[in-house]
């Protein structure tokens, strides 16, 4: 018989910075636990939580029309049946498979204006002599700045916004907390955010280009198309989903590959291993740890009965270390062998002892903007490397992953590199 649970390994600023030790006695002793307090059950091995994401007659995503719609309007993420699945089929192809490539060169050139920028600046006070090494903040200056320029590009709004647009998606993510005054402040800044858009959108209405606002609008399937509500709400989602979590998969990436020498110099030596360095930090170091579903109906998971109308919580940041799936999962490894190395797909992908990771979620709520976020941080990390020589995190600087509060990351990662 195990022992009973403490909820309390669940809070504070030890879980935040390490939630694994916790979330593996839940794996071993308590794979289904209702918390005490609030009542939602926490579900922490890798079959279970891939089999919630994938059944979604039990386990509902309306759950977060709560937060989401009520910061963003309706959202892809709060729908679900045949209403989910014709409003997905219409963005959802600008963000996978070939139609992505059009993109690509938005991609480039958002990168390879801010590596320009950071290594100008650099070799400025290099010239001044204020430092007599290049140094950056690659978060304040590069992974925070690198989505959100790629997304107004492809909206076609004005970079010189960004600062604003900057400011409302950390907004807009902070607003789905249930603390009133953020909830608040999020649903404001969405207002304001929509009706920045409303004079594009029209505009667009009547005289589309090639931009993704353009598409939104005059995409059609079965006779159907996206209202401008929606237009609004999806660009939006797709702010803060494509910005804050591309932050911080960028800044993880990076972070890992540096305190992980021998495999950053492999990575150097090689920069087609980005692409599998990306996707185990997205297993080792997601940030995002889970999503909530609601119970339509009764349903048991591991002999533990969860009634309808419940919460349950699937474990990300747990499944991800299942040492049933992951041999050694708190060991970063971009070589390792039981990671499903391919492009992540919408179910949960086995083939020869290798599983995929579950860092973009699963099923049809898998994130639609998966493979943008990839192809920023693999191309984005890439022209890095080529533009500076040895790079290295400043002495004394190294900070702690999970020092963020809203997603698993680092606040800075300040780094000190040679001349390329």
């Amino acid at each position: 018989m195990a022992e009973p649970f403490d909820p309390r390994l669940l809070e504070g600023e030890e879980f935040r910075l390490d939630p694994y030790p916790a979330l593996r006695r839940l794996r071993d002793e308590h794979p289904v636990w209702r918390h005490p307090r609030d009542g939602s059950w926490w579900i922490t091995r890798y079959e279970d939580v891939v089999a919630g994401f994938l059944d979604h007659e039990t386990f509902s995503s309306s759950i977060m029309e709560q937060s989401h719609s009520a910061v963003f309007g309706p959202s892809l993420t709060a729908m679900d049946g045949d209403e989910h699945t014709r409003k997905r089929a219409i963005v959802a192809p600008e963000f996978v498979g070939r139609r992505l490539d059009a993109f690509l060169p938005v991609v480039e050139r958002n990168v390879r204006e801010l590596v320009t920028r950071f290594t100008e600046k650099a070799a400025r006070e290099l010239v001044d002599g204020f430092a007599a090494k290049r140094e950056v903040d690659l978060v304040d200056q590069f992974s925070a700045r690198l989505p959100v320029n790629v997304i107004v590009d492809m909206l076609a709004l004005p970079q010189s916004d960004h600062d604003r647009f900057r400011r409302w998606y950390p907004t807009f993510l902070a607003g789905l907390s249930p603390d009133p005054a953020l909830r608040k402040a999020g649903i404001e800044a969405n207002r304001e955010f929509h009706e920045y858009l409303e004079p594009f959108v029209r505009e667009r209405l009547r005289n589309p280009g090639d931009d993704l606002i353009s598409k939104l609008c005059a995409a059609e399937v079965d006779g159907e198309r996206l209202s401008a509500p929606d237009v609004k709400a999806f660009t939006s989602l797709l702010l803060t989903a494509g910005g804050e979590t591309t932050d911080k998969a960028i800044a993880n990436l990076w972070w890992l590959l540096l305190n992980h020498p021998d495999q950053f110099a492999d990575v150097r030596r090689d920069h087609a291993l980005l692409d599998r360095a990306f996707t185990e930090t997205m297993r080792h170091s997601g940030p995002v740890g889970g999503e909530p579903r609601l119970t339509l109906r009764g349903t048991r998971v591991r002999g533990v009965a969860i009634p309808a109308g419940a919460v349950a919580h699937l474990s990300m940041h747990s499944a991800n270390h299942d040492e049933r799936v992951f041999a050694e999962p708190e060991t970063f490894d971009i070589f390792r062998e039981d990671l499903y190395f391919g492009k992540e797909t919408r179910v949960g992908h086995r083939e020869g002892g290798r599983s995929s990771h579950l860092g973009f979620g699963l099923g049809k709520h898998f994130c639609v903007g998966y493979q943008l976020a990839r192809t920023e941080a693999v191309i984005g990390s890439r022209m890095i490397l080529e533009a500076i020589g040895d790079v290295r995190i400043k002495p004394g600087r190294n900070p702690r992953m999970g020092e963020g509060v809203a997603m698993r990351s680092v606040k800075s990662l300040e780094l000190e590199f040679e001349p390329a």
